[in-house]
């Protein structure tokens, strides 16, 4: 998902609609924080484990996302 998408999304929304995310073993949480990252990937990986590592400032490939945290 791009910015835009999310974007497009957000503003269909109430503005005081809850906005969850998956919780650690199920169910759903709050948003702790947010953050600018840049990632690596994808990558293969299991099924329980994410796509994308964090990556250097210096890598080449690095891709700069957002992220939220549960």
């Amino acid at each position: 998902m791009k910015a835009k998408e999310l974007i497009e999304l957000l503003q269909q929304l109430d503005p005081e609609t809850l906005i969850l995310v998956d919780g650690y073993e199920g169910d759903y949480d709050t948003v702790s924080s947010t953050a600018e990252i840049d990632v690596c990937g994808p990558f293969e990986t299991n099924w329980w484990d994410g796509k994308y590592r964090s990556c250097p400032k210096d890598e080449l490939l690095r891709i700069k996302s957002f992220v939220i945290r549960r």
